[in-house]
């Protein structure tokens, strides 16, 4: 009986496409997998950059020494921009992070680009802000002298329904031409964030003027202003209010240790200030927002003293408290 023989030709094709498939294919995975990464990285450097560019856009709200400003700011797509706060780095001022991504195919977003440092604003937002819109309104801060433009931003997914608002707020916002919020009435009705100053019905925020505290039922906490600040307390996260109002209180210190250096000077030109004590009395950070409340106090009695020493020996000039 003759043996077959063992034909190695037969064997060889088969392995040589074998081979080739499995080459094939691992270079058709390597290269759709430096094409993904080549894209991701790409979104992540064009929302970097957008993230860079939404911060000059908010130099130009910049107040001075007028009552606010307000513009909005379109997207293509929609779009989230992230917002952190940090108190405790870039000392002793603090800073805040922004980050942007936005949608690519269908509700799916890009991963977000970077973090961007902002160092010399203070932005009141949610932690997320999404929408294919954002508005951005500024308000001028005094403690009792200038702080800094408390930033409020919000987007066109978020409406405000305002209920009892008293006439200064209204006035306030109206003239800001902020097309998401509306100052309900009773014939008008109002889909969205119910912002009370009475609490008549069910309301998502309540402020509590009489206490100054506002009320914010999602997230279950409340938080404490004075003055333009009761803008922040109604449109930011808890989280990133508290943040910025200790950096405010930082910022304030700062420019305090300043003023204490004008008063020795003032003092060689023959003015006898007596704030110099007082102000020193209200320097040191703060726990919470609660401690504002005390802290206002104090500064009220500041600026009192302030306005009633004779001309050239006033420790400061402006708008301060009212």
């Amino acid at each position: 009986m003759k043996k077959r023989g063992f034909n190695k030709k037969a064997i060889a094709l088969p392995f040589n496409w074998l081979f080739a498939i499995i080459a094939g294919g691992t270079i058709l995975f390597l290269a759709i997998f430096a094409a993904g990464k080549f894209i991701r990285t790409s979104e992540q450097t064009i929302y970097t950059e957008s993230a860079a560019s939404l911060i000059s856009l908010f130099d130009p709200l910049e107040t001075g020494l007028a009552s606010g400003k307000a513009y909005e700011i379109g997207f293509k797509k929609n779009s989230k921009i992230f917002f952190k706060c940090q108190e405790y780095l870039n000392k002793p001022f603090g800073k805040q992070t922004i980050a942007f991504s936005e949608q690519t195919f269908g509700e799916t977003y890009g991963e977000q680009g970077k973090e961007v440092s902002i160092k010399d604003k203070y932005i009141f937002s949610k932690d997320i802000v999404e929408g294919k819109v954002i508005y951005v309104f500024s308000k001028p801060f005094f403690l009792p002298f200038k702080i800094n433009d408390l930033t409020i931003v919000s987007s066109d997914n978020d409406k405000y329904c305002f209920y009892d608002s008293p006439e200064e707020i209204k006035e306030s916002l109206e003239g800001l031409n902020l097309k998401n919020i509306v100052f309900v009435n009773e014939t008008l009705k109002c889909e969205g964030i119910n912002v009370c100053f009475k609490e008549t019905r069910k309301c998502d925020i309540v402020v509590y003027e009489d206490q100054n505290y506002v009320l914010n039922r999602n997230y279950g906490k409340r938080v404490y202003y004075v003055g333009e600040l009761i803008y922040g307390a109604i449109f930011s996260s808890p989280e990133i209010y508290e943040c910025n109002v200790k950096r405010i209180k930082n910022k304030f210190d700062e420019l305090a240790k300043v003023y204490l250096d004008k008063i020795k000077v003032i003092e060689r030109e023959g003015c006898q200030s007596n704030i110099g004590q007082k102000l020193n009395g209200v320097l040191g950070p703060i726990n919470d927002s609660r401690e504002l409340i005390g802290l206002y106090n104090s500064i009220q009695e500041i600026d009192s003293i302030n306005k009633l020493e004779k001309s050239g020996c006033q420790l400061y000039y402006g708008v301060g408290f009212e």
